[in-house]
């Protein structure tokens, strides 16, 4: 059983912010971020509930800029602006900080990167400071639209923005801009899907300012719509466990005549920051619409030698659900912050390339309340190698069946495939190691390894080989004019892998056990050459008849395959192609039909044509590799000449051929 380990690992549990609901019993204006003389728009807040930015109007000739401001003491401090971001924005309006806080998504227009406000991000650098802005990018931002006001789930795996509503663009009421609510969701490959607009009711013509909370199923936004009360008003539904919206309600205790929008909410669910008269207030939430109860989890990753920090990736998967999400730790001073339900029991995992990974079980089953907790991780140094396996004697990856121990105890039994290969894998100094390596018919390989040294992340590579099981196998070729066999060379070619064998008529091959081969002679003067297709393993001996050349003899050419539908060679014919070209050569009088047939599926015309066009093709291959075009005759007969009934799959596979007739010797 691997084993995860962490020198440091505190638990502080909270039940209270630095501000309570009781400390806001009416809805007013929030001191140290609103102010009389500018206006301050649109609030984002962390899920601790301890940071806050917002827009403001305090340059006139620029327009708006983003500030962030941080909980100290109950007291909201001196906000600071954003300059990497403000510098770089021609317009920035909508931030929306990740509940981690290390991410912010905005809304902005950056000359000579955008032809209209689209979607923007930044990420954490410092205290205050901000990578600069980072177009998200399509399909999310369009050329042709406006793209705004976003507002990143919990686990970041939704993105809700709004978009200009082209067959609404305005209230005719209120005279006020008109938006739709779309959504985005995260791939697996880390790439955002393509936008949908969230179904009516919430979306019925005139939306915005989407906010997700964060439980991830309570979403807050503007509208107006029949029963508001004149301008924007605020309303609020749910996500249902089978992914439907609740009825949207209207949030009454918060609604005015304004405009009222841009709410946000920490983690702890008891006060909402707001949008209104020009200013950013609060309010204590009433119980019933509270969002889900949350658990936050935060604290710093370190690594173990010197407790610098550390950027770890953060899986969580949720043990009641299954479901997962990803995340990561600050890459400024390694913190990170979870956002998590109460009722369910979660592991976490901290992973770093260049160290072991460390696991936290969460159990907040029996949770009634919010809760803060801080749990600090610390990494230890690990040694990681990269294994590939690939065939011996052909040097490509091959999948295969790995098991490693360490020192006697398995920690890690699984099949790899291809395309995950070269398996990254970590081992921890000085333990021994042993490896195995097993594949179908190939022969299995153990290895003993023995770290000496304690090093991190070493660029330490393993090939290991797999030698692929040969079974014997000795081609006859007959004369079919005299009975006699007849010594000439055979060439065994895998269908699969780029591997020929040649050998003497009645000499051994060794061939690949399992593998497919089509096995065919070489051109005798007279003769046409012959080939088969046979498994190696289930036959050990094949007997080859080769013909004499007559005029109007015949030669069914089997693996001449081309594309559906196509006349364009498949790579597969190549080999037997390359065989026509040798009896050509050794045969330099003879003359040749190259004939191409169909089967009975589609019209005649089409057929013929198809037909046609494949003859010309095998014939431009010939002529390319030096037979002269005066010797060869291309014609397709479509579905005319069947050899068999074209009543079955069977059937209709053999009519589907391109075949060689001798016009004159």
């Amino acid at each position: 059983m691997r084993k995860f380990y962490s020198t440091a690992l505190i638990l502080l549990i909270f039940y209270a912010t630095d501000i309570s609901a009781q400390d806001i019993l009416d809805k007013k204006a929030v001191p140290g971020l609103s102010s009389a003389k500018l206006t301050e728009f649109s609030p984002t807040i962390s899920a601790d509930g301890k940071t806050i930015i917002f827009e403001s109007s305090v340059d006139q000739d620029k327009g708006w800029e983003l500030f962030e401001s941080h909980l100290e003491n109950g007291t909201w401090s001196t906000p600071v602006p954003l300059k990497s971001i403000n510098e770089k924005c021609q317009f920035i309006a909508g931030p929306s900080i990740s509940f981690d806080g290390n991410e912010l998504f905005y809304t902005a227009f950056v000359e000579n990167s955008s032809k209209t406000e689209d979607i923007y991000y930044s990420e954490r650098t410092g205290d205050n400071t901000w990578s600069e802005p980072k177009n998200i990018g399509a399909p999310i931002n369009t050329d042709d639209n406006y793209e705004g006001f976003p507002s990143i789930s919990s686990d970041g795996k939704s993105l809700y923005f709004i978009r200009l509503n082209l067959e609404k663009e305005t209230d005719k009421k209120s005279k006020e801009p008109c938006f739709v609510i779309y959504v985005s969701k995260k791939q697996t490959d880390g790439t955002w899907g393509e936008p949908v607009p969230l179904p009516a009711p919430i979306n019925t013509g005139c939306e915005r300012d989407p906010k997700v909370m964060a439980d991830n199923h309570t979403l807050i936004f503007s509208s107006i719509r029949e029963g508001g009360l004149g301008k924007y008003d605020m309303y609020q539904t749910i996500r249902q466990k089978d992914g439907s919206w609740s009825t949207p309600v209207a949030l009454d205790f918060i609604n005015s005549p304004d405009n009222d929008q841009s709410p946000c909410i920490s983690a702890s669910g008891d006060i909402m920051f707001y949008y209104t008269k020009n200013d950013i207030y609060s309010v204590a939430i009433p119980d019933k619409y509270k969002q889900m109860i949350n658990a936050v989890v935060t604290g710093y990753v370190r690594e173990s030698k010197n407790r610098n920090h550390v950027l770890s990736n953060i899986l969580v998967t949720n043990l009641r659900t299954n479901e997962s999400f990803t995340t990561t730790s600050s890459e400024a001073d390694g913190e990170y912050s979870l956002v998590l339900n109460a009722g369910q029991k979660y592991t976490v995992i901290f992973d770093n390339e260049n160290y072991f990974p460390d696991t936290l079980t969460l159990d907040f089953e029996n949770q009634k309340t919010y809760q803060l907790q801080q749990r600090d991780i610390t990494l230890r140094a690990a040694l990681e190698t990269k294994i590939d396996v690939v065939d011996k004697d052909l040097k490509f990856r091959i999948s295969a069946m790995m098991q490693i121990q360490q020192e006697g105890t398995s920690i890690f039994m699984d099949s790899v495939r291809e395309l995950q290969l070269p398996k990254q894998m970590r081992f921890d100094a000085p333990r021994n190691y042993v490896i195995q390596v097993s594949k179908k018919d190939y022969v299995p390989v153990k290895e003993n390894w023995t770290f000496k040294e304690k090093r991190i992340a070493p660029n330490r590579n393993v090939i290991v080989q797999l030698e692929h099981e040969r079974v014997e196998f000795v081609p006859q070729v007959v004369n079919a004019a005299t009975k006699q066999k007849t010594k000439v060379k055979v060439y065994a070619n895998n269908k699969g892998v780029e591997e020929v064998i040649i050998a003497e008529a009645g000499e051994k091959m060794l061939l690949r056990k399992g593998d497919k081969y089509q096995v065919a002679t070489s051109s005798e003067e007279g003769y046409f050459f012959s080939s088969k297709e046979i498994t190696a393993g289930e036959v050990h001996s094949v007997e080859l008849d080769v013909v004499p050349i007559e005029v109007d003899g015949k030669l069914a050419l089997r693996n001449i395959t081309f594309e559906i539908n196509s006349a364009e060679l498949k790579e597969s014919s190549i080999f037997e192609l390359d065989r026509v070209v040798e009896m050509m050569k050794v045969n330099p009088k003879v003359y040749m039909e190259i004939s191409a047939h169909t089967d009975d599926i589609g019209d005649d015309a089409s057929n013929l044509k198809l037909s046609d066009k494949r003859a010309r093709s095998a014939w431009n291959y010939l002529i390319n590799k030096g037979i002269s075009k005066d010797r060869l005759v291309p014609k397709g007969y479509g579905e005319t000449k069947p050899l068999n009934p074209n009543d079955s799959d069977t059937g209709r596979a053999l009519n589907r051929r391109v075949e060689l007739r001798v016009l004159k010797i």
